[in-house]
């Protein structure tokens, strides 16, 4: 493993169990015995690591998507490992969920970034929706400001069921996915016909 790609996974390492606030560059350069210049030498500043790993989180977040979207039939089972591969995505990058409005707030590309994906996915999900009403799997009887809620409801969900999680339930590994996985079912129930 090269350096940076060393560098990149203690950060996410230490961000995930110790947050953004506590972890400094001297605390990733000293996790992997290396100088705190070498670290400098590959990202200038604390906030060009946490933008390289955000830019992971999108990457593997869109990976998903393309992959649902070239699918040619969407059902529920499919519905339901869609959602459970994005509980493990964003488990696996959970600092920057458990610390998104200081993310984007300090480090503005991001907030940029997530208002042009957040519009992206919005036509994403509804497309999905159409498939979804086209075989018979959700309903067909609900006027178009229904299904803008529901993107509304994933998103308030997907961003903050970590934060949830650390306030209320404290679950960890099978538990704390399944938990998640059926809150998200839970959200389709309305829809399904």
């Amino acid at each position: 493993m090269q350096t940076k790609e060393k560098i990149l996974a203690a950060a996410l390492k230490l961000y995930n169990n110790k947050g953004i606030n506590t972890i400094t560059t001297r605390h990733i350069a000293t996790s992997i015995a290396i100088s705190p210049g070498n670290l400098h030498y590959h990202f200038k500043q604390t906030d060009d690591i946490i933008k390289t790993l955000y830019d992971r989180l999108a990457t593997e977040f869109d990976d998903l998507m393309q992959a649902l979207e070239a699918l040619p039939l969407v059902d529920l089972a499919v519905l339901r490992s869609f959602s459970r591969s994005s509980i493990e995505v964003a488990y696996k990058y959970r600092f920057i969920f458990l610390h998104f409005v200081e993310v984007a707030t300090r480090i503005p590309t991001i907030r940029t970034h997530y208002k042009s994906l957040r519009a992206r996915r919005e036509t994403e999900f509804k497309a999905m929706f159409k498939k979804l009403i086209q075989n018979g799997t959700f309903r067909n009887d609900l006027p178009g400001e229904v299904w803008d809620e529901l993107v509304t409801q994933i998103f308030i969900v997907g961003d903050f069921w970590q934060s949830n999680n650390e306030l209320s339930g404290r679950l960890t590994g099978d538990k704390l996915m399944m938990q998640y996985e059926q809150t998200i079912s839970a959200m389709f129930f309305p829809y399904l016909k």
